[in-house]
């Protein structure tokens, strides 16, 4: 909740960014900025429990792995491999509310309730983002509803997410050598640094993603700094849109965000390993009072 809380206005500027045919701007703070925290309610809730299961998934398949005498980056990348899938399951849902939210698509710019999002998606009356998730096809614009809808672009968040998670933590392995021990202070630091390392790489695959989950097409946002309207057809497939972006927007498209992106994940990054190590190193030392008690 915290991490959430605190990066979220740097979550909105860089969704808003990355939006095709956007007007806003780092030039303009004040407008990029505005309205920051609108569509937070959805993740709030959302994070939450699909943390609690990407971290119970990856170190579970982490201890089943050690007797496999393999490499500890090959260790990592396969736990987290195995937490991805239960993990978007949960938390698919309140990313595609909180992404229109942000992005202010049509239907659910300010006033609009994480409970109403719910049902417009669901209802597929706004004509955008209703796609099944499908790693063929973008579903933006496809207009389709039900829980298909909750669960536009699940596939294309696998696809940015392991990477990005595989980055960061054979980073955070690395460079806390896999101490048990980690003081919360040094782990916020190597954190920090993993967290903003692979942000800034995986930028490209964040922007496909979060454009799909928008339900916004290519180059067709109305460019007034308004709210963006959805798409009016189904989209190419995830890599072909990457590679539209790379042609007709080029680097600029590509690592659009960058800035916001990699300061919340200093702060992301920092607040979910500190968090993380010193929660984990209490309820160790609780449990053993209570096994000695």
């Amino acid at each position: 909740m915290t991490k959430t809380a605190v990066k979220y206005p740097l979550d909105t500027a860089t969704v808003r960014l990355q939006m095709p045919g956007t007007a806003y701007s780092i030039a303009d703070l004040g407008g990029l900025f505005g309205d920051c925290f609108r569509g937070i309610s959805a993740p709030l809730l959302g994070n939450i429990p699909a943390g609690a299961v990407f971290f119970a998934v990856k170190d579970a398949a982490r201890a089943g792995l050690r007797d496999q005498d393999l490499p500890r980056w090959a260790t990592t990348s396969l736990a987290v491999l195995a937490a991805q899938g239960p993990y978007w399951l949960i938390r698919n849902p309140s990313e595609v509310i909180k992404t229109r939210q942000q992005a202010g698509v049509e239907g659910y710019g300010g006033g609009t309730s994480a409970l109403d999002a719910v049902r417009l998606v669901v209802g597929g009356s706004d004509g955008g983002g209703g796609g099944s998730g499908s790693g063929s096809r973008s579903g933006s614009g496809s207009g389709s509803g039900g829980l298909g809808g909750l669960y536009s672009g699940y596939l294309e968040n696998i696809a940015y997410a392991y990477p990005a998670d595989v980055i960061k933590f054979v980073c955070y392995d690395s460079l806390s050598g896999g101490r048990k021990d980690l003081p919360p202070a040094l782990a916020a630091g190597y954190g920090a640094i993993s967290t903003a390392a692979a942000q800034l790489v995986t930028t490209p695959l964040d922007v496909v993603r979060n454009r799909i989950m928008a339900g916004q097409g290519d180059g067709d946002g109305d460019g007034d700094g308004g709210d963006q309207s959805p798409a009016g057809a189904s989209g190419p497939s995830y890599f072909g849109r990457l590679a539209r972006i790379a042609r007709d927007e080029g680097a600029a498209g590509l690592f659009a965000g960058a800035r916001p992106r990699v300061g919340k994940a200093v702060l992301s990054g920092a607040i979910q390993f500190a968090t993380y190590e010193e929660t984990k190193q209490s309820m160790g030392r609780f449990l053993e009072r209570r096994s000695n008690a």
